[in-house]
């Protein structure tokens, strides 16, 4: 187990993963000394490919230590929250809420998820300088190990070191802390999957290089520039108003004349609301008025004028009716414009454009070009009065009604595949209408954005996985498009439990909530208390929708001290099991650890089995020996139900080193399975031992 992994990583050098890879497919490119050969490498594969020497590569320092972090086994163990998992809700959802470092999160998964994630979303720290962001962790390196280890000189290993101790925010820390957790992330999509990558102007180059390197250039899909609608303009330059969403897809596909699968579908979902007039469907876009301090009436005095509009004949004209002398030194309305009397006494409503700031504001549209695009625009009542708002129409041919949704197909659409819009206030009331209160997490992710990424992939039936959790939105996302469409994504989220400081003024709130409710008064719980919430109100709302509202809540532990020591001092030559290092890990946490290492995830549970008053544990093709005692009665019970019992085959059998240091209790199992595989019915179980 945990003395097994450690063995493993003392051994280990950075290129050891990808060498595994290359050994696998290409055996002849070795030598016997266990050696690489490249030139025979290019020989193998270059009927199939052109081999270049460009040369080009991504470089920073740490790369080589952030390729060995990729490498090395994690020594956490996995601890379910037995309470909150056997909840009716919970029991069976195939649903995984993860509290951890996502280094060690990723690492877990790998052993039984590999491959089988078909998309990820993530929204990584962006390294403002501002969003906490300092990279540090927690492996004891000395500068000699990490010559050895990367092969690199004294001051580079020194370096390395000074970023990961004493901390650091610079594009090298944040390239050394993204490569690991990018490097699994692939690994861990499906052929066809999609990952999905939130980042703003400050390291978006430098993503783009990394994920070149990662997932490589010719699996770049494209790049989303989100506009954040209602986010400030504050920048002293150019506006800085918008973000970017990378899109990598697992792997490249070669083929000629197949049908294929996409990566992701070829019609984008409609994410404002639909109507039609007619045989055609519109949308209603923004009021056509400016923003922002650029957007006043006195500095854009042509664009200043009166909408009329009978509400009854719903008839609307566009009137310049200001003093276009007067709006550059006045802020008096009244003063300004001049009532349009003849209209007004045949019902016509006026429609200035509202305030910006305390100033006049004005309209985008100039008054001819108002006036001569009537059908594109809508008068809409809302709670202040009415708004001027802009309609797109979309032909009815290129809409498609499907599972509740509109589509629109994206050759139809032209850049509107690669610029999308999604309020950023919308995602921090879906945060506060689902806990109750404002203020928990700042600049939460908007549930319609994740649901229009997540909704680009085809089908309705895969895991999805955000391992930079926050407050749970993608979790959300996902439960709100399984409603849409009856559909059965899973989710997997990963949380770092972060300890909120309740005197630090932008976690007071959050500290203070988790406080009032009993909660941990850690990060992660801020996720969890959302999905549960949210979970709770869509439950009620859909009462008939069969939907996998639960989650399991695992959190990830490193062995204290005490137990590491036991673990260094015990010895098989005392013959006498140490039931306190049993006591340490805990029976669920072995058992969990054990189940996801072996390949079965971390949505089942082992089934009890008792053998003449042992307790053993198995799942499909493991059956695990956690406690000592396990003799001879044992066995015997153990031969009569592989013989008697078709449907019990267990291939492997699974000890726990320290419940079983006596020899002869191994050498008892060992005889009498040989004897079993000997047997007619030519079974074929092995037995391990693990520490």
């Amino acid at each position: 187990m945990i003395k097994d992994i450690q063995r493993h990583n003392e051994n280990l050098q950075s290129n050891d993963k990808k060498l595994d890879i290359l050994r696998e497919h290409f055996p002849a490119c070795f030598t016997a000394d266990g050696s690489f050969d490249i030139e025979r490498f290019k020989s193998e594969i270059k009927d199939k490919t052109e081999v270049i020497d460009e040369g080009y590569e991504l470089k920073f320092l740490g790369k080589s230590y952030a390729k060995l972090l990729s490498s090395t086994e994690t020594t956490t163990v996995i601890q379910p929250n037995e309470e909150h998992n056997s909840l009716p809700d919970n029991a069976n959802s195939e649903n995984i809420y993860i509290s951890g470092d996502n280094l060690d999160g990723l690492k877990h998964l790998l052993r039984s998820y590999q491959g089988s994630v078909k998309c990820i979303y993530i929204d990584p720290p962006y390294n403002t300088g501002s969003d906490g962001f300092v990279y540090q962790d927690n492996f004891n390196y000395t500068k000699e190990v990490l010559q050895e280890k990367l092969n690199v000189s004294e001051d580079e290993a020194e370096r390395i070191l000074y970023l990961t101790k004493r901390g650091s925010a610079s594009h090298s820390a944040w390239l050394m802390f993204m490569y690991p957790r990018l490097s699994m992330a692939r690994e861990l999509l499906s052929s066809d999957g999609v990952i999905f990558i939130s980042i703003d102007e400050n390291e978006q180059a430098n993503l783009k290089l990394l994920c070149d390197d990662v997932f490589g250039e010719e699996n770049f899909l494209g790049q989303i520039i989100h506009n954040k609608l209602n986010s400030k303009n504050d920048s002293i330059n150019i506006q800085r108003n918008h973000e970017y969403i990378s899109c990598y897809k697992r792997k490249a596909v070669y083929t000629s004349g197949s049908e294929m699968k996409p990566s992701m579908e070829s019609r984008a979902i409609i994410t404002k609301e639909v109507y039609k007039e007619g045989d055609r469907y519109y949308i209603i876009n923004d009021s056509i008025t400016t923003r922002g301090d650029g957007g006043t009436l006195n500095s854009r005095e042509n664009l200043g004028y009166t909408v009329y509009y009978h509400p009854e004949t719903k008839d609307f004209l566009g009137v310049q009716d200001y003093n276009i002398e007067l709006a550059k030194t006045s802020n008096n309305e009244d003063e300004i414009y001049t009532d349009n009397q003849e209209l007004l006494q045949k019902g016509y409503l006026k429609i200035r454009p509202p305030k910006v700031r305390g100033k006049l504001g004005a309209w985008t549209w100039d008054v001819k070009n108002f006036n001569n695009s009537k059908d594109e625009i809508l008068i809409k009542h809302t709670r202040n009065g009415y708004a001027v708002k802009k309609r797109t129409f979309i032909p009815a041919n290129n809409i498609d009604v499907a599972d509740g949704r509109y589509y629109i197909t994206y050759e139809d659409v032209g850049n509107s595949r690669s610029i999308v819009e999604f309020s950023t206030n919308d995602g921090a009331t879906q945060l506060s209408d689902t806990l109750g209160i404002d203020g928990v997490f700042s600049n939460p992710k908007n549930t319609n954005l994740i649901q229009y990424l997540i909704g680009l992939i085809p089908g309705n039936d895969f895991i999805s996985l955000d391992f930079f959790a926050g407050s749970g939105t993608t979790a959300d996302a996902i439960m709100q498009l399984n409603i849409k469409d009856n559909g059965n994504r899973r989710f997997i989220a990963i949380q770092l439990p972060a300890v909120l400081n309740e005197k630090d003024q932008s976690q007071q709130v959050a500290f203070d909530f988790l406080k009032e409710n009993n909660l941990p008064t850690t990060l992660d719980y801020v996720g969890i208390e959302r999905i549960k919430r949210a979970a709770l109100k869509k439950r009620v709302a859909h009462p008939d929708k069969s939907i996998d509202f639960g989650f399991k809540h695992y959190t990830l532990l490193e062995l204290k001290q005490n137990t590491l020591d036991k673990l260094d001092t015990f010895s098989t030559s005392t013959l006498i099991p140490d039931t306190t290092i049993l006591e340490d890990f805990g029976r669920p946490v072995i058992l969990a650890t054990w189940l996801n290492a072996d390949g079965y995830g971390l949505a089942v549970n082992a089934i009890v089995l008792d053998l003449a008053g042992y307790t053993a544990y198995y799942y499909d093709n493991h059956l695990y020996f956690v406690d000592s005692g396990f003799n001879l009665d044992s066995m015997k019970a153990l031969l009569t139900k592989y013989d008697s019992e078709g449907h019990f085959n267990p291939k492997n059998i699974v000890l726990f080193g320290y419940s079983f240091p006596d020899w002869s209790i191994n050498e008892m199992i060992d005889k009498n399975l040989k004897i079993l595989n000997d047997s007619e019915k030519n079974l074929k179980i092995s037995y391990s031992v693990r520490y």
